[in-house]
């Protein structure tokens, strides 16, 4: 009995890329065509799986073209009538605005119900020198600046470690600046946030605390400007002491950065600022729909070993 059910109900679908990016844009609900009048030779789906497909792949639009018409069966599975060409795949990136794509993002983590979750803040390279042409300006006593863009992210730090949400700009803002944004547009309820010292703010407490949300952010010397506020203060300072134990997990937001980088994010490519911004959105989502197919193969091969237990005894 007990084997029939893990057969049947239990062991979960053995996932691939394909799969979760089809389940992913078939739950948005797109509509079949984005105009109304003019060319329909490609539907939304086409466009925006296209789109996903080509920041996955690190290749440049000519050679992803021609991956895509002549050497993958991509074109096959999307049902592609036409060949895609680069002035048409680089509009279709220009059309898909920073709101909608995180409406995706958030298919991705459809179901998810996390406890802990973490904020932190990194700086993404916008230039990326030679070493040799740093080695001759430091040979010349002139220091290479390399400008930076800054991502702010809220990740999960326990099972998934997949991102909920984030914001990136051009210019080198303050974490609390940044958490504004991220906390009034927070959806969830009856979880811990974690931070370190940067994001000490009583309006972040307080913002937390309306949306039923507990925030952990170690407690840095209070000046007098802030003595009217003892109150706030000291419900700031005690639930870090309460809950000081989960603080630990904090480190783990830098291995979502660094696994971020390392796979994906290594540099950005667009020139625009838009164009750079829809480029975060885009490889942040295909991060998270690797992190849901890593999830399915753990869940296979646990169940799997307990299949052949059963078998065993």
């Amino acid at each position: 009995m007990v084997k029939k059910l893990i057969q049947k109900q239990i062991v979960p679908i053995e996932r691939s890329f394909k799969k979760e990016l089809f389940e992913t844009l078939l739950s948005l609900n797109l509509p079949e065509y984005p105009n109304k009048t003019g060319n329909k030779q490609f539907t939304t789906f086409q466009k925006l799986a296209s789109v996903i497909l080509y920041f996955r792949s690190k290749l440049p639009l000519r050679e992803f073209c021609d991956f895509i018409n002549h050497e993958s069966l991509w074109k096959r599975d999307l049902n592609l009538k036409f060949d895609l060409r680069r002035s048409t795949l680089n509009d279709w990136v220009k059309s898909f605005d920073l709101d909608f794509l995180k409406n995706v993002l958030d298919e991705t983590n459809r179901g998810d119900c996390p406890k802990i979750l973490g904020i932190d803040g990194s700086g993404i390279s916008s230039k990326f020198k030679s070493s040799y042409y740093q080695k001759r300006l430091k040979d010349f006593g002139i220091n290479p600046k390399s400008p930076y863009h800054k991502l702010d992210i809220i990740s999960d730090l326990e099972n998934g470690k997949k991102i909920y949400d984030f914001t990136f700009t051009m210019k080198q803002y303050n974490d609390k600046k940044q958490a504004k944004r991220l906390f009034k547009r927070f959806r969830f309820k009856d979880i811990f946030i974690i931070g370190d010292k940067g994001y000490y703010f009583f309006y972040l407490f307080s913002l937390m605390k309306k949306k039923n949300n507990i925030l952990i952010v170690p407690p840095i010397k209070s000046s007098g400007k802030e003595i009217h506020r003892n109150i706030i203060r000291k419900q700031f300072q005690n639930t870090f002491y309460k809950y000081k134990e989960l603080y630990s997990k904090r480190s783990n937001v830098e291995g979502v950065f660094s696994s971020l980088k390392r796979t994906i994010l290594a540099k950005i490519t667009s020139k625009n600022y838009m164009t750079k911004k829809r480029e975060v959105a885009i490889k942040i989502i295909i991060y998270n729909m690797k992190k849901n197919i890593f999830q399915t193969f753990l869940l296979l091969r646990f169940f799997n070993n307990f299949n052949k237990n059963i078998q065993f005894n």
